[in-house]
């Protein structure tokens, strides 16, 4: 019997790992082999041992990011924590703030008062972090020399590549304090390019490092006046003497109206419920409406609720009050104080410090089961651990992974499809069958579930489910080369040589290699899986409209409200990214041509972060039909001086844009970082399966 291949044990990652973040840059580096016989000395022990030892600890650092203007950061990191100023900031002439400790997070943007926000929003840690961040992959690098300073002496050392045409400032480059015995203590120093995927460009970090003697500590907010419940005339009645003080207010559930009054703050109108005739104004955040439950999306621009309520944003208009704690700051003179957000509930910690939170229903809070006990990682961590333990053999130590995290969010498929494929790994088919069925029972659409299971029950005898499993992959993923060719080896075994005949046929025609080279993937083993080619899966947009295959080494980024326009996010492979947009531009059908013109026209000017020596090279900007409806397609490369294709450009962009309902819709994949030619073609199969229906 011929062996079934498998989905080539795709593991579904909950995180992007490799230097992808969302809102954050991606490092430039991607791992490369030593040159035989090099009689260089190892730079990498030192290097990772610098990066290792600051794991730990408190570290000063001073920098900027430069762009097109440069950012200036400074402050302090320990871990995972944070306290980082940026300048500028949101507003002229003021740095920006943000301080994060373990799952408590502020901001602060006038420099005197601070919000809530999420733990999660990482942005300016990120750009500061990842050049020291440790346990990644890193290619190799190489002595430059050692200077002193300060007293110190630094080892330099910069990424090693084998091409002599690059610019040394173009790398990666450490500075290593070393000891009296030579060994690493610390990066003191670093300069590197990144690119962006908030920004679209490459930007070039330079920071200092040093050990801290200072601790981050949460900012000095004080705790509440008292635990009474206020409303406006209170506040405006003490204005002056609450000043800087923390008020809990209370007003109705029904927002009268709401305004953004900048790009990251918005503005709400309330009637109190202290004085039922009294009416305010309060600032908020961004998401703070969102997460107090007064609107349910986030609208720009200033609406009545009238209008909110029409366009489906209005949240609560009925129920108990609502009740925040804000920060009151008086206006000059004016005969109203105006009170800034600074969260929905206040946590006293054993130590006596105070700390807010956006959690808005206390009661709710209070009746909810129990938190699961402590754990060393979310369960997204631990099942993005647990591919990692899989993938280096260490099944007992994944499937142990993949059960906590089943336990702390019983709802997600993930764990329980990779539990399944370390159980296969195991040759525990039975436990393998269980878990793709309960991944598949929990929403799973991925066809490589079915497709796996049916591997699963092939191996148990059961040739008609291995067969419908196969059948149901299929209709997932039309194109599934892999579902074709194992379904076509059981339809030969059960004597069905026409159906047989058929399903290879296809897999050939959709993969050539895969039934050409049938002894080789025969022979494939399970043991291999785990490091083979995914299957990916498709995505469905706009209740089902948009929908488009994405492959499993790309991965579907969380959603940020912060760009509501933004349907969906992916990162891929050595950088790459793509993006559904909807809504950026009112469009009609017969202005796409008018808008492709427009943006060719931009983008031929060039962009500052590619070499002086370059140009943009076209591969195509026309206007194509696809399924009965207009979309532009347009595709370039940057191409360098001396060059003959696009083998060594750093950037493969692919754009499709269309007119749907009068916005419009625009999906962009990139390369981002190497246009190898494998990847080039990925791209261009994701592009070549959107389909829109209206």
């Amino acid at each position: 019997m011929k062996k079934i291949i498998p989905a080539s044990g795709t593991w579904i990652c909950a995180i992007a790992a490799f230097f992808v973040f969302s809102n954050a840059p991606h490092g430039f580096a991607k791992p490369q082999k030593k040159p035989a016989g090099s009689g260089q000395e190892n730079m990498d022990p030192l290097v990772n041992a610098a990066m290792k030892n600051m794991e730990t600890g408190v570290w000063s650092v001073n920098g900027t990011v430069t762009a097109k203007k440069p950012i200036k950061l400074q402050g302090l990191l320990s871990g995972e924590d944070f306290d980082l100023a940026m300048e500028p900031g949101v507003n002229p002439n003021t740095p920006m703030r943000e301080i994060v400790i373990k799952n408590k997070a502020w901001i602060c943007s006038d420099g005197e008062t601070w919000h809530a926000t999420r733990a999660d929003d990482r942005l300016i840690y990120n750009w500061a972090h990842v050049p020291i961040m440790a346990d990644r992959k890193l290619p190799p690098f190489e002595k430059v020399g050692s200077e002193q300073r300060n007293g110190q002496t630094l080892l330099h050392v910069r990424l090693k590549v084998p091409e002599k045409n690059i610019n040394p400032k173009e790398l990666p480059q450490y500075w290593l304090v070393l000891d009296s015995q030579g060994q690493a203590q610390y990066i003191g120093h670093t300069e590197m390019p990144m690119f962006s995927q908030a920004r679209k460009e490459v930007m070039y970090c330079s920071f200092d490092y040093s050990p801290a003697k200072e601790k981050i500590a949460p900012p000095p907010l004080g705790a509440p006046v008292d635990d009474k419940a206020y409303g406006f005339n209170d506040i405006e009645q003490h204005k002056f003497d609450w000043k800087g003080k923390v008020v809990r207010l209370e007003v109705t559930p029904k927002i009268l109206e709401s305004k953004q009054i900048g790009e990251d703050t918005y503005r709400g109108f309330f009637k109190d419920t202290a004085t039922p005739s009294h009416y305010g104004i309060v600032e908020f955040p961004h998401d703070a409406l969102v997460k107090l439950g007064f609107l349910k999306k986030i609208a720009d621009g200033a609406h009545a609720s009238e209008d909110l309520e029409k366009m489906g944003a209005l949240g609560r208009t009925e129920g108990d009050p609502v009740s925040f704690y804000v920060q009151v700051i008086p206006i000059g003179e004016k005969p109203a104080a105006r009170a800034v957000a600074v969260g929905a509930r206040v946590i006293r910690d054993p130590d006596g410090s105070v700390s807010y939170t956006w959690d808005s229903d206390e009661k709710q809070t209070a009746k909810s089961p129990p938190a699961p006990g402590p754990s060393d990682a979310s369960d997204n961590d631990l099942v993005n651990r647990g591919i990692e333990k899989a993938k280096n053999s260490d099944l007992d130590g994944a499937i142990a992974d993949f059960n906590r995290a089943a336990e702390l969010n019983p709802k997600d498929d993930a764990p329980y499809y990779n539990r399944a494929q370390a159980r296969g790994l195991k040759n525990d088919t039975a436990g393998a069958i269980a878990d793709y069925t309960k991944a598949i029972e929990l929403g799973s659409t991925n066809p490589a579930a079915y497709n796996n299971r049916g591997n699963a029950r092939a191996e148990n005898k059961d040739r008609d489910g291995a067969i419908a499993d196969y059948t149901r992959a299929i209709e997932l993923k039309p194109d599934y080369a892999r579902a074709y060719y194992n379904r076509a080896t059981l339809k030969k075994e059960k004597g069905d040589a026409t159906g047989a005949a058929a399903d290879f046929k296809r897999a050939q025609k959709l993969d050539p290699k895969l039934v050409k080279e049938g002894s080789a993937a025969d022979s494939s083993s399970k043991a291999d899986a785990a490091k083979g080619e995914g299957t990916g899966t498709t995505v469905s947009l706009l209740e089902g409209k948009l929908k488009l295959d994405v492959p499993s080494d790309f991965s579907r980024d969380a959603d940020d409200p912060k760009t509501p326009k933004t349907m969906a996010k992916f990162s891929g492979p050595d950088g790459a990214w793509g993006e559904v947009l909807r809504g950026t531009h009112g469009l009609t059908p017969e202005k796409l041509e008018g808008y492709l013109k427009m943006r060719v026209a931009e983008y031929s000017k060039g962009f500052n972060w590619l070499p002086k020596d370059s140009h943009l090279q076209w591969l195509k900007k026309d206007i194509v039909t696809i399924d009965g409806r207009k979309w532009a397609d347009w595709r370039y490369v940057p191409m360098l001086k001396g060059t003959k294709d696009y083998s060594h450009s750093p950037v493969y962009t692919r754009f499709l844009t269309t007119s749907y309902k009068g916005q419009l819709l625009e999906v962009t994949f990139t390369s981002n970082l190497n246009t190898a030619p494998e990847l080039k073609q990925e791209i261009d199969r994701i592009m070549n399966s959107v389909h829109l229906e209206e």
